[in-house]
């Protein structure tokens, strides 16, 4: 594990960071890694393995907080969600080991693609499967676990929590509500996080007084975004949180073509 911090990388940082991402997080249903990634290489200034690594660890604070927040309102399936965490398990396990062996371009690829899907799938939105068919039971878990799998690989390989996986795919898919899928990808999220962490601090990429910090910040925010959620149009922040995702994908997209090879922290 490494202890030593990069210059500039305060306390008020860490702080402003944790709870812009927690705010995002409970409104959007997404682990938060979206906005902690790009800002822990930005203004932290660490390298892109060690950003994705601290940042599913801190995503652990921030997704028990909104979970919390939105199965008070009743808008969270539980089994639903352990299929999904059974799949996140496998395949946040997976991304993980997979992380370390794999360049930083490729990482910051990876991130961008992941950006963008997300970002046009909330710009475009799209008829959901009506809520409420007669599909068994169990063929839900399997397509939740399935999900899950897809969205702990993604959570493993680039630290991002992968709520922008589940929550489409379950609106899509299963025909969840968005508030409910919002609530049960954050609980999945927990179980994800958990998995990738324990990877990653055996391979020594968590900083781990960092990870604290913010996944502290980030869960006194959390729940403020989940009851704006709760109370808003969420059509209508999903577009707008959607063109946000889009313009980072594009940013980073440029860094990738014109940056500097390595890390973006050492622009």
């Amino acid at each position: 594990m490494t202890s030593e911090e990069p210059r500039g990388a305060g306390l008020p940082a860490m702080i402003a960071i944790g709870l812009l991402a927690g705010f995002l997080s409970g409104l959007l249903g997404v682990g938060g890694g979206i906005v902690l990634v790009p800002l822990m290489v930005a203004v932290l200034r660490y390298d892109q393995h060690t950003a994705h690594a601290t940042s599913l660890a801190a995503i652990f604070f921030i997704a028990l907080a909104g979970a919390v927040t939105f199965a008070v309102s009743g808008e969270v399936d539980l089994p639903l969600a352990v299929s999904l965490g059974v799949g996140g398990v496998l395949g946040s396990t997976l991304g993980a080991r997979l992380m370390k062996q794999a360049s930083v371009r490729t990482l910051q690829l990876a991130f961008t693609v992941l950006l963008t899907a997300a970002g046009l799938r909330m710009v475009i939105g799209g008829a959901p499967v009506p809520v409420g068919d007669n599909r068994a039971s169990w063929v839900t878990w399997v397509i939740g676990a399935l999900i899950g799998f897809a969205a702990g690989f993604s959570s493993g390989l680039a630290g991002i929590g992968g709520g922008v996986i589940m929550v489409p795919a379950m609106v899509i898919l299963l025909g969840t509500s968005q508030h409910t899928a919002q609530g049960t990808s954050l609980l999945a999220i927990l179980v994800t996080s958990l998995a990738g962490t324990r990877v990653n601090l055996k391979n020594g990429l968590v900083k781990l007084r960092p990870a604290v910090v913010i996944g502290i910040a980030g869960a006194v925010a959390a729940p403020l975004g989940a009851l704006a959620a709760l109370a808003i149009a969420n059509d209508q922040l999903a577009r707008w949180f959607g063109l946000f995702l889009l313009f980072m994908a594009a940013r980073s997209f440029r860094r990738i073509l014109w940056g500097p090879k390595g890390a973006v922290a050492e622009d």
